[in-house]
């Protein structure tokens, strides 16, 4: 179901357009620890104000990124899941609310028929990019960091390395 919630919220969020990435014009000054703790606490506290028991999938995973400045850097991307609420809509304003609060800018988003799905997506704030899916089925949280300096592929080996040993 986990998958099936994903596609969908890529494919909704894809067509209906996104809040652009916050401007990046000037060179970034976030370290890569900076930015995944930014985004972790970000996620903590967004599931927090909706309550229930949020599975992630997986942990912070590394994204490659463009800084401000044009240089190569890296992002993190959290996903995690839960059961669907009582009243989605109500879930997706109390999100919005909360996000609005931590200085994101938000755009909600709503499928057709009967039973819509509904959402918010926004950037801005600690948040390159973040978006709540609201299914009768389940939900989903996924957030992305803003873009610190570093190297991907040199991280993305450090992480492997620090695993096998």
């Amino acid at each position: 179901m986990s998958a099936a919630l994903a596609a969908t919220a890529v494919l909704l969020t894809s067509c209906a357009g996104t809040p652009g990435r916050p401007d990046q014009t000037g060179a970034t000054s976030i370290t890569p620890d900076a930015a995944k703790q930014s985004v972790t606490t970000f996620v903590d506290r967004s599931t927090a104000a909706l309550g229930g028991d949020w599975t992630p999938r997986g942990g912070a995973g590394l994204s490659p990124c463009t800084t401000g400045d044009g240089d190569d850097g890296v992002s993190w991307v959290l996903i995690v899941d839960r059961p669907a609420g009582d009243d989605p809509h109500a879930d997706v304003d109390a999100i919005e609310r909360m996000w609005k609060q931590r200085g994101v800018t938000t755009e909600r988003y709503q499928s057709g028929g009967a039973d819509p799905i509904v959402g918010a997506r926004g950037a801005g704030g600690p948040t390159a990019s973040v978006d709540f899916y609201a299914d009768p089925r389940g939900y989903a949280l996924t957030a992305e960091s803003e873009c610190a300096e570093g190297d991907y592929a040199d991280m993305v080996r450090r992480q492997g390395d620090a695993t096998a040993g």
